[in-house]
């Protein structure tokens, strides 16, 4: 395989920093990689040396995983030129399964090694066979392997590239990873396992597996079966060689291209989505018919997830045919929970609204006769939210229908006979998706609102207190006279050493979580003026050796997507890039409260519509105030804060109160006593 090149260009999009720093690295870094010879118009660079290099050194603002990642990107795309993304796809994912089942790294020619580890050509021989330029694939694989630690995830990573290597149809009909989250905690498969000796997994619709593949991650693969189909052949091998990597024996999977493998039935779990059809000659009969075969392949007790359109599965129905089917679906006791899904759950089609069913043969006898609705469709699907859907499905599976037990946070339980199935009514549950997930006991709601009214009047009283003892507010504000302050960006000071930029970090989004150690703050958090993104401080150590945190006071500030800035009082927070951080200096006349407070007046911070590119942050320009007007302007800007506190909890408990009464009178469990005789 040629060595792969690159221009100066794609070297400073690679280590993200702007063209002109490469140069300079040219100029004062004798070891930067020299260009190679010929005719090409431009300065280009081998691509291998000038990684090495930036791992050697650690200059520019990629960490060493981002070089390894994108340096494989590189040679990917490179290589999907020459020979079309399919072909990359198929021959490199094979090349990875070779490497995975021989244990080592490939030979100059796999080939041999191919014929002796698959020798019914089930996995990846052919591929192989027809591979262009074979002498190479060791090299790339290797890189690959370099870049996403283990053949397994260069296969995900590969996969994940589909789009950009010229393959979309590819991932067309995957999923978000949210939804997949969803689905795996709604399977509970540990459950299933230490319930059964063995468990057989089974997908209709296996897509390129990924279903699958993230269900049986992290568990005990030595009681896992696993059964699927898919649209084609060459799916079939792709999605045999991810069951591969993810370390089960052949023995204990079967995927084909025409339908389910009848020594696996009976499954004990069928996870699956019902094939796309655009809206216009999409059928809900047929898709309703689908689903009534996947419940017919289950067993007592057996259970599957349907993921499908919404508009088959939850919307209003007309189709008189359609109407009958699904009611007869839900007379049948057989749909557990219906649950419709935010918009979004398939990137490659936005536009596709999708819900899902999860159907049990013969649940606990405390369910029937009722359904659990849920209707995520208005919220983001992010942690909270999987967690308290899934824990609701899964307490409902357990439990059914108690007087006494857990009351759903994002959905209702609603009795078949309440909903109007034989006129095709929507299934949604009773009043707006916002009131039903905060809705909680009827008999609770009083309580609360009682307890919030407590801490609105501690809060008025509080507010009193205060005024009583400070007097009224007076800043003393007049007119001044004299030289109006000279103005002075901060790269001015940044040169002056009066302050000190803080480099933001690009993390991986599995390191951060709504739990840990140390805050993280990037731009989102910077625009809302709070953060609940974590990190463990062993996962920064171990992770991120090169992270300086925060101190108290530094300000964390970005211009994208507009421009922001964020007083870190507490400190010891992560700074993720975009964002980057300021640190004033001992001794100087600003201090966080002022410097914040002006860049908010600071020029050459808004982005005009026609501008290319973002203001840079050094451009903004503040008054440079003295130290007596500095300090002055920090115990307004104090007085200020503290009386601004004490009114935002006030206005904080009046938005819960109205949101409890609210949602009360929207699902009719709350009257009150105003303008009544009572």
């Amino acid at each position: 395989m040629k060595t792969e090149l690159m221009s100066q260009r794609e070297i400073a999009l690679l280590a993200r920093v702007s063209k002109p720093a490469v140069t300079t690295w040219r100029r004062r870094h004798p070891d930067f990689p020299a260009p190679v010879s010929g005719n090409h118009g431009q300065p280009l660079f081998p691509a291998d040396a000038v990684v090495a290099w930036l791992l050697r050194t650690g200059l520019g603002h990629a960490d060493p995983d981002t070089l390894r990642a994108e340096r494989s990107m590189h040679t990917l795309t490179a290589y999907a030129r020459r020979h079309g993304g399919r072909r990359t796809i198929v021959v490199l994912g094979a090349a990875l399964c070779l490497r995975h089942l021989a244990g080592r790294a490939l030979p100059a020619d796999p080939l041999p090694l191919a014929r002796r580890l698959d020798p019914e050509d089930e996995f990846l021989l052919h591929e192989l066979a027809d591979a262009p330029e074979p002498a190479g694939l060791a090299q790339l694989v290797e890189q690959l392997i370099e870049g996403a630690f283990g053949p397994w995830h260069s296969f995900q990573f590969l996969l994940s590239s589909a789009n950009r290597l010229g393959w979309p149809e590819l991932t067309a009909d995957a999923l978000t990873p949210e939804t997949v989250a969803l689905i795996r905690r709604v399977a509970d498969l540990p459950t299933r396992l230490r319930a059964r000796r063995t468990v057989t997994i089974a997908d209709g619709n296996a897509g390129t597996g990924d279903l699958l593949t993230a269900l049986i991650s992290d568990q005990d693969r030595d009681n896992l079966r696993v059964n699927a189909s898919v649209a084609d052949e060459e799916l079939a091998r792709l999605v045999r060689r991810q069951l591969l990597l993810a370390e089960l024996a052949e023995f204990q999977f079967d995927v084909r291209a025409d339908e389910l493998n009848e020594e696996f039935a009976d499954p004990d779990l069928i996870v699956t989505r019902l094939p796309y059809q655009p809206a216009e000659s999409r059928d809900a009969l047929a898709d309703l018919n689908r689903v009534e075969a996947i419940a017919d392949l289950l067993g007592p007790g057996r259970t599957a997830i349907v993921v499908g359109p919404a508009s088959s599965l939850v919307d209003e129905l007309r189709d008189g045919s359609a109407v009958m089917r699904r009611a007869a679906l839900l007379g049948s006791g057989i749909v557990e929970a219906i649950v419709q899904l935010p918009g979004g759950a398939y990137p490659a089609r936005p536009g596709h609204p999708i819900a899902l069913w999860l159907l049990t043969r013969d649940p606990i006898s405390t369910a029937k006769g009722r359904v659990l609705l849920a209707d995520l469709s208005g919220f983001a699907l992010d942690q909270p939210i999987i967690e308290s859907a899934a824990e609701d499905i899964l307490l409902w599976r357990t439990e059914g229908h108690r007087s006494d037990g857990h009351d759903p946070r994002t959905g209702r339980i609603v009795p078949l006979e309440g909903l109007d199935l034989r006129r095709g009514a929507a299934l949604r549950p009773p009043g707006p998706a916002s009131v039903t997930l905060r809705a909680r006991l009827a008999a609770d709601r009083p309580a609360l609102v009682g307890e919030v009214e407590r801490r609105l009047t501690d809060a008025e009283q509080e507010a009193l207190q205060y005024a009583k003892e400070h007097s009224p507010l007076n800043t003393g504000a007049a007119q001044r006279d004299g030289i109006r302050p000279k103005q002075l960006s901060l790269g001015a000071l940044r040169t002056a050493r009066r302050v000190r930029i803080l480099t933001g970090h690009r993390l991986s989004p599995e390191h951060v979580g709504p739990r840990g150690h140390h805050r993280v703050i990037g731009a989102a958090e910077v625009l809302a003026q709070s953060s609940k993104r974590w990190m463990d401080r062993l996962m920064v150590a171990a992770e991120y050796p090169q992270v300086a945190l925060t101190e108290p006071g530094d300000l964390v500030v970005t211009s994208i997507p507009r421009f922001g800035a964020f007083l870190d009082d507490g400190g010891f927070s992560v700074i993720e890039f975009p964002a980057s951080g300021l640190r004033i200096s001992p001794g100087d006349p600003l201090t966080p409260r002022v410097l914040k407070a002006l860049l908010f007046t600071a020029r050459n911070t808004a982005r005009s519509p026609g501008a290319v590119r973002a203001p840079r942050l050094r451009d903004a320009t503040i008054p440079d105030l003295t130290r007596d007007q500095a300090a002055r302007l920090d115990e307004v800007l104090r007085r200020l804060e503290e009386r601004e506190h004490l009114l935002q909890r006030q206005a904080d408990l009046l938005a819960k109160l109205r949101e409890l009464i609210v949602t009360g009178f929207a699902d009719g469990t709350l009257t009150t006593l105003y303008g009544t005789n009572s």
